[in-house]
């Protein structure tokens, strides 16, 4: 379930266009391997944080440019690259959170053992 989140993650990352009905193809894959992952950890919440703020500024910026018509080709081409940048070190976050099955069976040995 995570290869198939990371590869959908992936490709929606590396994708020229970007349109809430992609974030729907990823975030469907999410909660079958959110059970595994520390979200907890301060890595992931500085990698959410940073996403959010990603996403307001290239929000900001195509808005200035689509509906105010403003000349601010190069804000959005840099809030662009921060997006695609937030995405690639929230899927770090996710990765290195990751805790596989063989983990778990160790952990939940060791607690047994206590």
């Amino acid at each position: 379930s995570l290869a198939l989140f990371v590869q959908t993650f992936l490709f929606v990352a590396h994708n020229k266009v970007i349109t809430a009905q992609y974030f729907t193809w990823y975030l469907c894959l999410l909660p079958l391997c959110s059970g595994r992952i520390q979200w907890n950890s301060g890595r992931m919440k500085l990698s959410l944080a940073y996403l959010g703020v990603s996403i307001v500024t290239w929000l900001g910026s195509a808005f200035c440019l689509e509906m105010q018509g403003k000349p601010v080709h190069l804000f959005v081409w840099m809030a662009s690259v921060n997006f695609f940048a937030s995405n690639v070190n929230l899927l770090g976050a996710i990765l290195n959170g990751y805790i596989n099955a063989n983990e778990m069976t160790m952990d939940s040995q060791d607690k047994k053992e206590k």
